[in-house]
């Protein structure tokens, strides 16, 4: 039965993707799109993003028509996930669907209010470049776990750890793509106030968003 599922689902996506029609930005804002024919085997993508390093804040949108593997998230299914290291943070709301020019839409920004649940973060990029990390992350949104670990970039180590969305703990593709080196994570259990905890190098690069 699972087979046939399977096999009917991938038979959907490829006849799908023969004729699919999906909305691309044409501007750096994505206030404005045009709808395309995409390559075959592709799907729609429509991707919302919240950077920020210090006080520094940056929100990007990306629609685009997207390989079926790359989307990583359920097709057809509003997905939030989200990092934070207490001196950075990164968080994503991303579509991707197999209708015609479905992903039309603008997701709303990443929810960045506190949720009133704390992990033990970094105070800066040069505490994660140290491993000296001893501040506490504020988790936001749909963070939910404490994460703790490290990632090389460019033959530099830094400490990792902070605050993180349940769906990174269990999807790890998603993390990869997100914070990019060699990256070790360990996600602890539900954060309340002082968990175990870590994690989130983009700062080192300040922009990487899942494609």
């Amino acid at each position: 039965m699972k087979l046939l599922l399977t096999l009917s689902l991938t038979c959907t996506l490829l006849n799908t993707a023969e004729s699919l029609r999906c909305h691309v930005c044409d501007n750096q804002d994505c206030s404005n799109s045009t709808s395309v024919t995409c390559p075959i085997f592709s799907v729609c993508r429509t991707i919302t993003s919240l950077r920020r390093v210090d006080r520094f804040t940056s929100v990007t949108v990306n629609k685009n028509c997207s390989a079926i593997l790359s989307c990583i998230t359920p097709l057809n299914t509003k997905t939030e996930w989200s990092v934070n290291q207490g001196f950075a943070k990164e968080g994503h709301r991303q579509l991707c669907c197999i209708t015609d020019n479905c992903n039309f839409q603008t997701l709303a920004i990443p929810n960045s209010l506190t949720n009133e649940k704390q992990c033990p973060g970094c105070a800066s990029i040069a505490e994660s470049l140290n491993g000296t990390c001893n501040a506490t992350a504020s988790c936001e949104g749909v963070e939910d776990r404490c994460f703790t670990g490290t990632t090389t970039v460019d033959s530099t180590q830094f400490a990792l750890q902070g605050c993180m969305s349940n769906n990174l703990c269990r999807i790890q593709a998603l993390i990869g793509a997100l914070l990019g080196g060699n990256v070790q994570i360990t996600c602890g259990a539900p954060c309340s106030v002082r968990m175990s905890a870590v994690l989130l190098t983009f700062a080192v690069t300040a922009h990487k968003v899942l494609l």
